[in-house]
């Protein structure tokens, strides 16, 4: 479930079931619904407020963005397989604004909210990490020597940079400062969340 900012200025609910649809509440009363085309297990879905998308990884492998108008305007398919074949009447057939090719699942996506990282995207993949701009060109790629279980994008010190933090299956917190290494942490346990706060 995700909540988001409608571009009428209310406060939206987008919510993925486990067969493929989106469904989108405004204020307190429910808006529409889509299929997404080529779905088959849910996956990790983010909102991105900087182009007013929804950005999710398909069967396919593949990052797809999907605008909220193209959601709007798009055909209300009766069934999961009706989302496949074109609309005789009415509306337009669902289809990505862009999509990228990650070769792998993915775990998580994050679309980081401050200055440093104002159009990045970030993908946690199976062995890969996937930095894109807004528009789903590539900024940098990491490959990963372990097997992730969490990361969280941070505000860096350092301009025109973007610090992360990476849990693995090696019982390790990692802290990276885009593609390099800063420090690592032994940890008792595997980290399957983490999150930066400011105590006083």
């Amino acid at each position: 479930m995700l909540s988001c900012l409608s571009p009428s200025g209310y406060h939206s609910l987008c919510i993925q079931s486990m067969d493929g649809m989106l469904m989108f509440f405004e204020q307190d009363s429910y808006s529409f619904g889509r299929f997404l085309p080529g779905f088959l297990l849910p996956g990790p879905l983010a909102y991105n407020p900087r182009s007013d998308s929804f950005l999710t990884v398909s069967s396919a492998r593949q990052l797809e963005s999907y605008k909220y108008e193209t959601l709007a305007v798009a055909t209300d398919a009766e069934s999961r397989q009706d989302s496949d074949l074109l609309p005789k009447t009415g509306g337009k057939r669902l289809t990505p604004d862009w999509t990228f090719v990650l070769g792998e699942q993915a775990q998580d996506i994050s679309v980081p909210s401050f200055s440093h990282s104002s159009s990045s995207i970030l993908v946690l993949g199976e062995r890969n990490l996937f930095c894109l701009r807004d528009n789903g060109q590539i900024r940098f790629m990491k490959k990963l020597e372990f097997n992730p279980s969490c990361f969280l994008p941070y505000a860096s010190v350092k301009d025109g940079t973007t610090n992360l933090l990476l849990g693995n299956h090696n019982n390790m917190l990692l802290i990276y400062q885009d593609v390099t290494l800063k420090w690592a942490a032994q940890l008792p346990f595997v980290p399957v969340a983490v999150r930066v706060a400011s105590f006083p």
